[in-house]
């Protein structure tokens, strides 16, 4: 029995569904989702997660590098004419192997959750509870990675990823971690939040010292009107800025006057700062 070309192709037959591959591609590899971190103040920051795509390149990054690295290290080998006799040859060899295993584990321990290739895409591992990174943390997360990432050709960590709502490989969900974007749409930073944190309030000049009349929801649509109006700026989202002004203003009993939208902006963004100092 002959069987018909057209029945052997489903997307030809389907445009549907080739569609549909496409756009689940994209929410796999491109698109960035939000995470909720908390902080130890009990505030709930928005960062935006790192896609697929980015680690990716990161560690397509790392393993560059490492791989000028093992050719510098062989090209010594042989310019040397060194062999099995020779104890510089297993020298080398110690530090290839090292390298191989320990390069994430080390870099990521003195780059604060960033590898060299993280550094670069501008991402980085953070506790989901907002605690800073222990060693037992980043052993975990590189203890796994020969199972969700070598032995699986990272199919494994990008399913868990991409299943995940925080964006967790195996690593990721046994340490408790996650990677996110260094700098988010907020215009906060995850060392903003651990610098507001260290701030002392006897110390810190406060310029609304109301702002611990507003709760964390206020807080929490503050950062989300924020961010809408940066990434959407229209006259709806404006609209939203606003009503969120005269909403804060009116909590705090200020009277004040914005002459443009940056000023609205930094204005809201001291706001939700000396809260956090104000509540920690």
């Amino acid at each position: 029995m002959q069987i018909e070309p057209h029945k052997t192709n489903l997307l030809k037959t389907n445009p549907m569904l080739y569609f549909f591959l496409i756009e689940k591609f994209y929410k796999i590899v491109v698109t960035m989702q939000l995470v909720e971190i908390n902080t130890s103040q009990n505030v709930k920051i928005e960062y935006q997660l790192a896609s697929v795509g980015q680690r990716i390149f990161a560690f397509i990054l790392d393993f560059s590098i490492l791989s000028v690295v093992y050719l510098i290290l062989i090209v010594g080998i042989f310019a040397n004419n060194l062999d099995e006799r020779d104890g510089m040859f297993y020298f080398f060899f110690i530090i290839i192997i090292a390298l191989m295993w320990f390069y994430t584990l080390v870099s990521e321990i003195i780059g604060n959750g960033q590898t060299i290739g993280k550094r670069a895409v501008g991402i980085k591992v953070v506790k989901l509870n907002g605690d800073e990174l222990e060693f037992y943390d980043y052993f975990s997360r590189w203890s796994v990675r020969l199972f969700d990432i070598y032995f699986s050709l990272g199919a494994l960590a990008m399913l868990l990823i991409a299943s995940n709502k925080s964006g967790q490989r195996l690593g990721d969900i046994i340490s408790g971690t996650t990677v996110i974007r260094k700098r988010n749409d907020y215009n906060f930073r995850l060392e903003d939040i651990l610098e507001l944190n260290n701030k002392n309030k006897d110390d810190y000049e406060f310029e609304y010292l109301n702002a611990n009349r507003l709760n964390e929801k206020d807080v929490i649509l503050i950062k989300n009107t924020l961010f809408r109006f940066k990434e959407y700026k229209n006259d709806a989202h404006l609209d939203a800025l606003d009503l969120l002004i005269v909403k804060v203003l009116s909590t705090l009993e200020l009277d004040l006057q914005f002459r443009s939208n940056d000023q609205k902006v930094r204005f809201l963004n001291k706001v939700v700062s000396e809260y956090i100092i104000l509540t920690r």
